[in-house]
C-alpha cells in the first residue's frame, strides 16, 4: 500500500510490544473456574421443575417430523385419493389439505409458523400438479397443454389454498390465546410457591 510504513523504527518497538494500562512486569489474575458463590437460581430449578410436575403443565416440545408429514403428507395423500378415485383433486385433497395445514399450525413452534403459512402454496400447487401429471401423462406431452394445465391447476387450486391458510390462521390464533390464558395462572403459580 503506498505512504504506509513497512517497518517499524527499532524506537518504537518496545513500546508498542507493551501492553497499555499495566505496569511494567505486573501479573495477571488467574483465570477463574466458576462462580464464586452458587447463583440463587441453581438451587430452586429442581424445586421448580417437581411443582410444574405436580401441577401438570409441560413445556411444549417442537416435534418437526410431525409438523412436515402433516403439512406434505395429507395433501399428497388427498391428490393421489382424488385421482384414484377418477376426479382431478377436489374433495379429499380439500379436506386433507385443510386439515393437514392445521395440524401443522397446531404442531409448530412459533419460528414454524412462518414456514406453515408460507408453504400452503407450493404444497398445493405441487401436490395438483404432481397428481395431474402421474395420472395423464399423455394428456400433457406438449408444452401448450402443459402450460393450459398448469393455469387451470393454479385457478382450482387457489381455493383450497384460501381454506387452507384461513384453517392455519384460525389454529394459530386460537394457540396464542390459550397461551396467553395459560401465562398469567402460572404466574400466579409461582407467586404463590
Amino acid at each position: 500500500m503506498a505512504g504506509q510504513r513497512a517497518s517499524t523504527p527499532t524506537s518504537e518497538a518496545p513500546d508498542q510490544l507493551r501492553p497499555r494500562g499495566r505496569a511494567r512486569g505486573a501479573q495477571l489474575p488467574a483465570p477463574r473456574r466458576g462462580a464464586d458463590t452458587p447463583l440463587p437460581d441453581q438451587g430452586q430449578a429442581p424445586a421448580r421443575r417437581a411443582a410444574r410436575s405436580r401441577a401438570g403443565t409441560r413445556t411444549r416440545r417442537p416435534n418437526p417430523g410431525a409438523t412436515v408429514l402433516a403439512a406434505l403428507g395429507l395433501p399428497v395423500i388427498g391428490a393421489f385419493t382424488d385421482e384414484l378415485l377418477g376426479s382431478a383433486p377436489g374433495g379429499v385433497f380439500t379436506v386433507l389439505t385443510v386439515l393437514g395445514t392445521a395440524a401443522a399450525g397446531w404442531l409448530a413452534t412459533r419460528a414454524g409458523w412462518w414456514w406453515v403459512l408460507t408453504a400452503v402454496a407450493p404444497v398445493v400447487l405441487g401436490c395438483t400438479a404432481g397428481a395431474e401429471l402421474l395420472a395423464n401423462r399423455a394428456q400433457y406431452a406438449n408444452t401448450k397443454a402443459l402450460a393450459t394445465g398448469a393455469a387451470k391447476w393454479a385457478v382450482h387450486g387457489f381455493p383450497v389454498m384460501a381454506y387452507a391458510l384461513g384453517a392455519a390462521l384460525l389454529v394459530i390464533v386460537l394457540r396464542v390465546v390459550l397461551e396467553h390464558r395459560q401465562r398469567p395462572e402460572r404466574q400466579k403459580r409461582s407467586r404463590r410457591g
